[in-house]
């Protein structure tokens, strides 16, 4: 009943000061005239206070039988008293102000009768009033007190509605604030991503491009303008390093759970709403996307909350559990059950955000019409696996320097050496033991093949990825035959280079997409040549398990790369080993052979 109360409005308390007059004038009449009247003091003093409880009850909490109640018990009561006593014949107006004021919509077409004219014309029954009396002096106050609760409550509506509108624009301009600076943010956190993959990647190609043809130069000339070209592709990296590092949200680098604390407080200042934030657990690293994304969410989460459900206090919580971030909004909002689980555009907007990040959203609303916001983000996954450990080897240093800022970018990435010879590299795996390592094949005395094979004579768990300037075909080949986990061309791009890596860590086998199907296709010669053959199960992975199943439902290799959350490129690659696994040359007849060898079901 507390919590019920502590809700009321200065009206609500005004209204219920009328009625309690009311049940104090009946008292002090009936203590004057208790003399008159042949009834026990309890049933003539209780039953005033049950007059006054049961409608009161009725109102708190089954609001819409309240004035029905208001109209049989009190009408009913005041009825009585008159016959009884005909002098309390205007007892009846107060609860006639009181059922003018609640009689919303359209509920005065019955209300009014009854209260003005049915209940008026009862009494002038019991208290032998003449018609005319009962007309002129009854119905007509009667009728005045009705209207003045009518047009108080019609006063009330527009004060409330008229507070409503400016707590909305307060929250609207609110909001727009924080919708201009968020935006700006992920502009610019987008604007500094797109550079750093496009024009960075760009600058480290071509700088690892002009390295490998300046070993095959013998024109000193020659030599001499590639190298004046690569100083200005290296200046050019740093100097587009260095605007993106000023793009970058300096508003991002705070921890998440600081930025919410200021996001709150701007909006406690802005609306005067009673907001409490609460988080759980330890804070660990997140993406630039993951803290936009919970922000964006609490922002839209505490304006539906006031703008729609006109909560006044709100409790947001952060639990930094470890295999998920779960943000939890809860307010005390008054719309109906039906208005709050329905997703508007911002809720969508909400679920789409978390969606794009393997995110969730559920809304609940529990039987006091309170409402909770769920949303939940997994983990990052390169925040539940360890840091993948990697040498490079290559016999050019502008390359290397090229890798190493690629890889250095990702966080999951470490790099532990870096060799300009096969030998070095030999040294430098006994003393690291690396997870990967990622190797030019052509270097003098020990080439990248060799190296591989001496490093998985001594560790057979390292694994090794050959990358190569030029597409060869046999190189390939080769190296896939002697325990290559990867073969890839330096022209990948770093997103794909980066994601290759962790697919190898899980223990896949890569080719780079642009030679895989000629790979394939030598290895498929020899293998009918006379060489090794497949298992009896052609020793398809897991993943080449998934994607023909994906391929058997009809999907697009595009489609199957959003909701593998692969690159295309790379879904095109699985599909291609695949096929040469199966010894067919396309889709339609590795759906074929899989369904009728029973690796696939319809």
């Amino acid at each position: 009943m507390y919590d019920i109360i502590k809700k009321w409005y200065w009206y609500d308390w005004m209204v219920f000061a009328v009625r309690s007059i009311w049940l104090l004038s009946v008292l002090i009449g009936l203590w004057e005239f208790h003399n008159v009247l042949s009834f026990p003091l309890w049933i003539l003093f209780g039953l005033p206070f049950i007059v006054f409880s049961v409608p009161f009850l009725i109102q708190q909490f089954y609001r819409r039988y309240f004035i029905l109640t208001e109209i049989i018990i009190s009408g009913g009561y005041c009825i009585i008293l008159a016959f009884l006593l005909p002098d309390s014949i205007w007892q009846f107006i107060p609860i006639a102000f009181v059922i003018g004021f609640y009689s919303i919509q359209r509920v005065y077409f019955w209300s009014g009768p009854l209260a003005i004219v049915v209940i008026p014309f009862i009494i002038g029954i019991v208290t032998d009033q003449t018609l005319a009396d009962t007309v002129l002096r009854l119905m007509s106050n009667y009728g005045v007190a009705f209207g003045l609760g009518y047009a108080f409550q019609l006063l009330v509506t527009n004060h409330k509605q008229g507070l409503i509108i400016r707590k909305q624009n307060s929250v609207l301009e609110q909001y727009v604030h924080q919708v201009e600076q968020l935006t700006l943010l992920e502009e610019r956190n987008r604007l500094s991503r797109e550079l750093h993959d496009t024009v960075g990647h760009t600058f480290t190609t071509m700088i690892m491009g002009m390295e490998s043809i300046r070993s095959s130069l013998t024109d000193e000339k020659a030599r001499r303008k590639l190298n004046v070209l690569l100083n200005a592709a290296h200046d050019g990296l740093k100097d587009m390093r260095k605007l993106v590092h000023q793009l970058e949200p300096s508003a991002m680098n705070l921890p998440l759970v600081q930025y919410v604390k200021q996001l709150i407080n701007k909006f406690m200042e802005s609306t005067e709403t009673s907001v409490k934030f609460r988080y759980f657990g330890d804070e660990y690293s997140l993406s630039k996307e993951v803290k936009l994304t919970i922000i964006r969410c609490i922002q839209e989460a505490l304006t539906n909350a006031v703008r729609h459900g006109r909560a006044s206090e709100i409790k947001v919580s952060l639990y930094f559990d470890s295999l998920e971030l779960r943000l939890q909004v809860e307010d005390n909002g008054v719309l109906e059950r039906e208005k709050k689980i329905e997703l508007g555009f911002g809720l969508s907007a909400m679920k789409e955000r978390l969606q794009a990040l393997q995110g969730n959203l559920s809304i609940h609303t529990d039987s006091m019409e309170e409402t909770v916001i769920i949303c939940t983000i997994p983990r990052n996954s390169e925040a539940n696996t360890e840091t993948i450990k990697i040498i490079l080897v290559d016999d050019q240093p502008g390359i290397l320097d090229g890798l190493k800022t690629t890889l250095e970018s990702h966080s999951q990435l470490q790099i532990v050496g870096i060799a300009e010879s096969g030998e070095d590299a030999l040294s430098l795996c006994s003393l690291n033991q690396p997870d990967i390592v990622l190797m030019d094949v052509n270097m003098p005395n020990m080439n990248g093949i060799e190296a591989m094979e001496a490093i998985k004579e001594k560790n057979s768990l390292i694994k090794v990825v050959i990358l190569s300037s030029f597409e060869n075909i046999d190189q390939a080949v080769e190296a896939l035959q002697k325990g290559a986990n990867g073969y890839l061309l330096k022209s990948i791009q770093s997103k794909e280079l980066i994601e290759t890596l962790r697919f190898i860590h899980r223990g896949d086998t890569i080719i780079y997409h642009e030679i895989a199907n000629q790979v394939f296709e030598k290895l498929q010669e020899q293998n009918a040549s006379g060489g090794k053959h497949d298992k009896n199960d052609y020793g398809l992975t897991s993943r080449e398990i998934e994607i023909i199943r994906f391929l058997a439902k009809g999907m697009r290799y595009k489609t199957i790369a959003a909701r593998l959350y692969l690159s295309e490129g790379t879904v095109r690659n699985y599909a291609s080993e695949m096929y040469a696994k199966l010894g067919v040359s396309n889709r339609d007849q590795a759906i074929e052979k899989c369904l009728r060898e029973g690796l696939i079901s319809k």
